[in-house]
């Protein structure tokens, strides 16, 4: 999350940016709403779900590191490497697009339901669990729009420009080991 943001901040626009934010964000109050919901309890009774959630999950994000790289495929046939040969993208693809890569890791849901296992008590009013989720969902938003902001001064993305060939290399590969890993790990 924190990769795709990055890269939407340097590349194109802070507002740009800022609609990947708010689609992670969506996607992760997705995520804790399900987990409110039991949809944990669904996953440990079908747990042929949760590895199918994971294995496309896993294939997103080989996707989306395959891009990376192709955009190193095409900075190799420029004449200019610093300058990185990139699609602009609308912000509403940005924002779908930041939903989709959250939604790729269905381990979040792990990750809300035991969270709400400790701070939340079955039987709490729905006023309480409410209140929660607009919690997360205000701080991830917070945290996401911060990145937004900070990677898109005008300084880090003259500095992103001089390094973007090996920053987008080891983003894409990280991408991929991150796909790999949701679709090789059973656990």
């Amino acid at each position: 999350d924190f990769f795709f943001v990055t890269q939407s901040a340097i590349r194109q626009s802070r507002s740009h940016a800022l609609c990947a934010a708010l689609g992670l964000s969506l996607s992760i109050l997705v995520w804790a709403v399900c987990a409110v919901s039991g949809l944990h309890y669904l996953f440990q009774k079908m747990a042929w779900l949760q590895q199918l959630l994971m294995i496309l999950g896993g294939l997103y994000l080989i996707y989306l590191g395959y891009q990376m790289f192709q955009s190193l495929n095409q900075n190799n046939n420029s004449t200019d490497l610093t300058q990185a040969v990139y699609t602009p993208k609308s912000r509403r693809s940005l924002l779908v697009q930041g939903f989709l890569t959250n939604m790729a890791n269905p381990k979040a849901l792990v990750y809300f339901s035991s969270v709400f296992a400790l701070g939340i008590n079955s039987d709490a009013p729905l006023s309480s669990q409410s209140s929660l989720l607009l919690l997360i969902w205000v701080e991830s938003l917070v945290w996401f729009s911060l990145v937004a902001y900070i990677f898109s001064i005008a300084r880090i993305t003259s500095y992103y420009q001089r390094f973007s060939k090996w920053i987008d290399g080891i983003t894409g590969g990280i991408f991929i080991s991150f796909g790999c890993f949701l679709i090789l790990n059973r656990d």
